[in-house]
């Protein structure tokens, strides 16, 4: 399974050797609260108690303080020593700031070690562009959070540098509360445009083509730049 899908949490699929239920580790409470964030489950302000987040997975403080220090590292929460912590906020500053970043990153994929596409990688493509051409139907703005998701982990998959998918992760949860509070209120362009990207991905993963496949995350990050500024 790619990183970042959606999966059932580790202490509910798997169990001990004397068949107690495994504790959730601080990697999966900071990518499920990290999801949240992005998601706008919580939104920017949003308090995260360490009594609440420990009592829901049933573990200690301790690898809430991990998965916490990680999300701050990320820039997705603040820790206020005595205080608590908060989903940050995010202003139309700091917004531009990220997408002009990430879309200059994005032209460096055609230049990073990469691998080969694969049948598979083509599959999850596909399935993909299934799912969000039914948004047409009925919009879903979580269904489209959870496509757009697996679309990012599926191409930054075909980049082998950490150090480049390091960056590129925390600014793709960064952008990701603006445009997707935004889809909200701009449904059906934004269902067009995912469509549209996935298409042209497709078939850059095809022919194997490292730069367009550069190119067109380039181009669609700059697509939901434009459409973010326009709605503010």
């Amino acid at each position: 399974m790619l990183a970042g899908t959606t999966k059932q949490p580790e202490y509910q699929m798997n169990s001990s050797s004397d068949g107690e239920p495994k504790k959730a580790s601080a990697s999966y409470i900071h990518d499920l609260l990290r999801d949240r964030i992005c998601s706008l489950e919580y939104r920017p302000g949003h308090m995260l108690r360490e009594n609440d987040v420990s009592s829901e997975f049933n573990v200690s403080r301790t690898p809430v303080r991990e998965a916490f220090q990680r999300l701050s590292l990320a820039g997705l929460v603040e820790i206020r020593n005595g205080i608590g912590t908060f989903v940050t906020q995010f202003d139309s500053e700091q917004i531009e700031s990220v997408f002009q970043f990430r879309s200059e990153m994005a032209a460096l994929i055609g230049r990073m070690q990469t691998r080969d596409a694969t049948g598979e990688d083509i599959e999850i493509l596909e399935s993909l562009l299934e799912r969000a051409r039914k948004l047409h139907d009925q919009f879903d703005v979580h269904e489209h959070w959870k496509i757009n998701h697996e679309l990012h982990f599926a191409i930054s998959s075909l980049v082998l540098n950490p150090a480049f998918l390091e960056v590129w992760h925390n600014l793709y949860f960064q952008a990701a509360r603006a445009w997707y509070d935004v889809s909200r209120l701009i449904s059906a362009d934004a269902i067009r445009l995912l469509c549209s990207e996935i298409t042209e991905l497709l078939t850059a993963l095809i022919e194997n083509d490292r730069n367009a496949i550069g190119s067109i995350r380039r181009n669609y990050i700059n697509y939901f730049r434009r459409r973010i500024v326009e709605v503010e």
